[in-house]
């Protein structure tokens, strides 16, 4: 039964790559020119624009069948504003999920993405912060965000972790939190099995439908980690800190 449904399913993943690769590109060049024009803040449109249109593909996605989705807590995110939300990376499809279930949203992009010819003009019309800035700059930027209201989107990992890893994080984002002392809400993504994985083949459906399960957790006081004397200690205990709540939430699914 399943290899009868393979074609059907391989195209549709296709199709789901396309929108992510392709579907920027087609709305940078033919809708960001009008959202452009119209009155008001173009960057908040922008993100409202970005965060409805994936909304509308992760339904898409679940309609015909390529995925299923549970959330746990959304209202969690949904009254998230001035947050960092912090989150394990295991599928490509990580950002699309967050950014759908987030209203006001911002989030730290490569710099090779600001760059690319068409996506770079829908990273600069939403106002999106390039991650090659210098670090005050960087820091500065995250704080107006949050101090905006706008919840920070961070997978500390930097990239996708291969089914099977447990996750490292950089220590970037740990900087970030202990200097604008924001809140910080953790999230866990499971995809079972996995699907969209950094290296996988193109040609890779999972013989099970994907299911992913988020899991939006506690909220943590970043100001507690400041009461250490250097930045630099606060930095490694509250990374000590994450990478052992995920190993855990992990490990945990596995027993």
């Amino acid at each position: 039964m399943y290899w009868l449904k393979y074609p059907w399913l391989l195209l549709g993943k296709l199709v789901a790559l396309a929108f992510i690769f392709i579907g920027g590109g087609v709305l940078a060049v033919m809708v960001l020119p009008s959202l452009a024009l119209m009155p008001g803040n173009r960057r908040e449109r922008t993100q409202l624009y970005v965060h409805k249109s994936f909304r509308l593909y992760l339904r898409a996605l679940q309609f015909f069948g390529l995925i299923r989705l549970q959330v746990i807590g959304p209202e969690k995110l949904r009254e998230s504003g001035g947050k960092m939300i912090i989150a394990n990376h295991p599928s490509l499809l990580d950002v699309v999920i967050l950014m759908a279930l987030i209203p006001q949203v911002q989030c730290i992009v490569k710099h090779e993405l600001w760059r690319h010819r068409f996506l770079g003009i829908l990273m600069r019309q939403a106002g999106y912060i390039r991650n090659d800035l210098d670090p005050e700059k960087l820091v500065a930027a995250c704080k107006a965000s949050l101090d905006e209201g706008r919840c920070l989107i961070i997978f500390p990992e930097g990239t996708r972790t291969p089914p099977g890893t447990l996750p490292r994080f950089q220590r970037g984002f740990a900087n970030i939190a202990t200097l604008t002392k924001a809140p910080i809400q953790l999230v866990f993504i499971a995809c079972t099995p996995p699907f969209l994985f950094k290296g996988e083949p193109w040609w890779h459906y999972p013989s099970q439908r994907p299911f992913f399960q988020i899991v939006v957790g506690e909220c943590l006081d970043a100001q507690a980690y400041s009461l250490y004397d250097q930045r630099s200690i606060a930095a490694r205990k509250l990374v000590e800190s994450l990478e052992l709540y995920y190993e855990n939430q992990i490990r945990n699914r596995g027993s």
